[in-house]
């Protein structure tokens, strides 16, 4: 059965795998089991450990090895050497972001300790001074020095450093660090074109430093928001505006106690567990830290942390059993079951709880694990109550879902179980850590039963940390946004908010914190409602049931699902344009008719009429000029005009495909309009205080400063520039609502501000600072 149909790549077996021994299970009825009976099952049985064993054993022989002359999963100063020679070639031709890129990957493949990594870390030092990134510069060089950077090359790091201490005015620094170089080139005894090349770099440097007046701040702390009325002692991470509730019909749900406003915090929470995606861009897998400057686990090429006080943490917790697996490429394999075992993991580092009191000492693992689940589940969410139990009392759902879904979590929980306990010592540091004294056997199966009671969990508890990340545009003139998911999470008090199609907070992350806003004003008594993924603004009713229903298993009767007005709202943003009355037309059956006029829409004219459209759009690249592109786009965008309803959401992407041309044309009232008609889309399909709206004014900014730039002895300048302020500060206080103010873009934001501020105030009137600081609202002019 193993060899039949399995791909070649033993990574993409699992699925295949999963299902083949589930089907061999769907005649035995485990829904009346508890997670130490299906456990206890599995684990025993012969063939199926025979079969997970080999997966593992393949794994490891596919992956955990050097895989071409570029990458391994282990450490290799060959590979290293490699990575630092394009490197160089890179910065040789000031191609510096590739160059990094580049040391980057040496560092990652470095022997821990050796002369390689302390000469991957200088190079990149040197690519970051280049890129302005002036604290990852001065950690890289403390580390190259640390690791054993060669004494007769030294004294050109500690150039470096004092050159990071002067573009960050940092005087005192600076001067400390010229002088050790100059100390430490006298010792080196230099030859005389070493030592005139470097007093000409010492000469520059001091030059720059008298620029320097006085020492500027080394700290650039971020200030989270405090809870809402302060930390709620009886509910943890809450605030103190919000209670837990139980009840029949909700369960367990979250209710204000007192009024709220837009913008208050509800939760502010660090998660009991997380893991970080695939992704691109580096993320720091002990603390969330985006965009970071890597610093690589000293065994394996595959855990990256922003430093070494992360890197030593996640050994000391939990990396210290994962980094076989990181090498085998086991996490993007299985998916969430990653953070089923970093909350075992989690968990077995925090020490498990004594049982309740009441309760007499239990002396195996079914009976420990069952008394966990004793406990009052609104009690637990005090403060001063172990973690763990808020943990271990999430729902499951394993009563409602189907056998194979059961089985196959069983299944991942199994291969994990042998995973730890065939490749790791986990096992052996367990029992110091559980209240139980038992057997290995029983530490084992108390391990696994905990293993595939989180996979239960994550699937209807789990939380996406989402980051935005920050594009510039080829034009230069806007950058794009994208939100990135960096990880998945699990945050105990935050996950009894029940599910809202049309939710009533915001969900904003720093790091691995998840800190929960109010989106709208909200009374006493009202339930505090977040939303699982389908949401009313994009999917229709009948979709979001079932996708509701497939993964949490519940009939979603949220006022936006439950209201008859409502259930077709997400269907304007793909309807066709009636021609008689302008209102929304869809299919209904095999006829599209308009829900306001009744008219039929004549769907063969509209189609051809959409081919043409999509025609003109894709001569625009044949253009040579961008007068002629422009044309080419508008025709394309009148014709989808005339189909499409005015709030579509392709009829968007055309606006703004040619609001850039435009803006690159120069032609920035025309840009301008057509991001203003997006705002009002979106406005109406989203929200005012919405993220999409949000993106967009951030867009509109650019483009309006653009104008401003390009004509400043323009009659309206003033005008402009005040239009500009008044969306500028609208954009900052959307991004900070939905993102929060330590976000890159904010800053970015604020800078602007800034600016047109100054231009406002070179030409300042009596009443312009009412004018600009008080009027909080936007007019869009249209």
């Amino acid at each position: 059965m193993y060899s039949v149909g399995l791909p070649e790549d033993c990574a993409k077996q699992w699925e295949i795998l999963l299902l083949l021994l589930s089907s061999e299970e769907k005649k035995i009825d485990r829904t009346t089991e508890d997670e130490i009976d299906t456990m206890n099952y599995f684990y025993n049985n012969e063939g199926v450990r025979k079969i997970l064993l080999h997966w593992l054993k393949q794994m490891q022989n596919a992956y955990c090895r050097k895989t071409s002359e570029l990458d391994t999963a282990l450490k290799c100063d060959d590979i290293s050497l490699l990575w630092r020679q394009k490197g160089n070639d890179k910065f040789r031709t000031n191609y510096v972001e590739e160059s990094y890129k580049c040391y980057t990957n040496s560092v990652m493949y470095a022997e821990h300790n050796s002369l390689m990594y302390s000469l991957a870390l200088a190079n990149r030092s040197a690519a970051l001074l280049r890129m302005k990134r002036f604290q990852e510069c001065l950690s890289d060089v403390a580390l190259a020095i640390e690791h054993g950077y060669p004494i007769e090359q030294r004294h050109k790091l500690l150039l470096r450093r004092a050159d990071c201490h002067i573009e960050l005015q940092q005087r005192t620094e600076a001067r400390v660090s010229l002088d050790s170089a100059i100390q430490h080139a006298i010792s080196l005894n230099l030859s005389a074109s070493n030592a005139l090349e470097f007093e000409r770099h010492i000469k520059i440097l001091e030059r720059k430093l008298e620029s320097v007046k006085e020492d500027g701040s080394t700290n650039e702390t971020v200030v989270l928001p405090d809870w809402y009325r302060g930390v709620n002692p009886n509910f943890n991470a809450a605030s103190n505006a919000i209670e837990l509730r139980r009840s029949d019909s909700a369960g367990r749900h979250v209710v204000l106690t007192e009024g709220a406003q837009r913008g208050d915090v509800l939760f502010s929470e660090e998660p009991y567990a997380w893991v970080a995606l695939p992704s691109e861009e580096s993320v720091c897998e002990m603390c969330c830290a985006g965009d970071i400057n890597p610093v690589p686990c000293n065994l394996c090429s595959r855990s990256v942390y922003c430093g070494e006080r992360c890197r030593a943490r996640a050994a000391q917790s939990f990396h210290r059993w994962e980094c076989v697996a990181a090498q085998c490429a086991l996490f993007p394999t299985i998916g969430i079951a990653h953070l089923a075992l970093r909350v075992l993991l989690i968990s077995a580092h925090n020490g498990f709880p004594e049982p309740p009191r009441l309760l007499p000492k239990p002396s195996s693992a079914a009976e420990l694990f069952r008394s966990y689940a004793q406990v009052d589940n609104i009690q637990i969410y005090k403060q001063d109550s172990p973690s763990f139990y808020r943990m271990f009392n999430l729902v499951t759902n394993f009563d409602k879902m189907n056998r194979t879904d059961y089985v196959q979590y069983a299944l991942t929980a199994t291969m994990l179980t042998l995973y730890l306990e065939n490749y790791t010592s986990f096992f052996e540091y367990l029992p110091s850590k559980v209240p139980l004294s038992a057997d290995t056997d029983e530490m084992r199966l108390f391990g696994a039963a905990l293993l595939l009671r989180a996979l239960g969990q994550l699937v209807c508890n789990g939380h996406a940390t989402l980051s935005l990340a920050t594009v510039d545009d080829d034009d230069g003139r806007t950058v794009s946004e994208r939100e990135v998911r960096r990880a998945t999470a699990i945050f105990p008090s935050a996950a009894m908010m029940n599910h809202s199609c049309d939710p009533n907070i915001i969900n904003t992350f720093y790091k691995s914190r998840l800190i929960v806003r109010c989106a709208r004003e909200l009374s006493a008594g009202a339930e505090v409602l977040n939303c699982y993924g389908p949401h009313r603004a994009r999917e229709p009713t009948a979709q979001r049931r079932a996708q509701l229903r497939a993964q949490y298993m519940f009939a979603c009767a949220c006022s936006a699902c439950s209201d008859a007005d409502r259930r077709d709202f997400a269907l304007v943003f793909s309807a066709y344009s009636c021609a008689g009355c302008k209102g929304p037309v869809w299919r209904r059956g095999g006829r599209a008719r308009c829900g306001q006029c009744k008219a039929e829409l004549h769907t063969e004219r509209v189609l051809a009429q959409l081919d043409r459209a999509d025609e003109l759009a894709a001569q625009v690249e044949q253009m040579s000029s961008l007068e002629e592109k422009c044309e080419k786009l508008q025709a394309s965008y009148r014709l989808k005009q005339q189909v499409w309803h005015r709030h579509h959401a392709s009829l968007r992407a055309a606006a703004d495909r040619l609001a850039r041309l435009y803006a690159e044309l120069g032609e920035f009232g025309k840009s301008m309009e057509l991001i203003k008609q997006n705002i009002q889309s979106l406005e109406y399909q989203f929200g005012s205080f919405s993220v999409e709206v949000a993106h967009e004014l951030r867009k509109l900014s650019d483009v309006m400063l653009e104008r401003i730039l390009n004509t400043p002895q323009h009659l309206e300048h003033r005008e402009w520039c005040l239009e500009a302020n008044k969306i500028i500060k609208k954009a900052v206080q959307l991004m900070e609502l939905n993102y929060g103010s330590w976000e890159p873009l904010v800053a970015r934001l604020k800078e602007q501000q800034e600016f047109v501020a100054a231009l406002l105030a070179k030409s300042s009137t009596p009443d312009a600072a009412n004018c600009i600081h008080h009027n909080l609202h936007y007019n869009l002019k249209i």
